[in-house]
């Protein structure tokens, strides 16, 4: 048993080594730039938002395309996105704005 939770724990903590996950395993609550940001005005703003558990499975559609789909939006103008990190079950939300 103590091979099996050692295993686990060395996994979790490897997978964590990516760049799109933040660090901070037991707590993180982060908000990333994404990018095409200009100087135009947004009228619409739409988000997306997929889960993650212990940086294995991965459910949702946290993509550009889809928080613009749900905004509306036909012209990007920026986006960010944003991590929130409870104890290896991971919230990630993408914020999309432009018309």
């Amino acid at each position: 048993m103590k091979k099996f939770i050692l295993a686990a724990a060395l996994l979790m903590f490897a997978s964590s080594a990516h760049a799109e996950f933040l660090g901070g395993f037991i707590y993180n609550g982060a908000t990333t730039p994404g990018g095409g940001y200009t100087a135009a005005v947004a009228s619409k703003q739409g988000s997306a938002t997929c889960k993650n558990i212990w940086y294995i499975v991965t459910v949702g559609d946290c993509s550009v395309r889809a928080a613009m789909k749900n905004g509306g939006i036909r012209s990007l103008a920026g986006y960010d996105v944003q991590r929130e990190n409870i104890l290896g079950f991971q919230t990630i939300t993408t914020k999309a704005w432009g018309n």
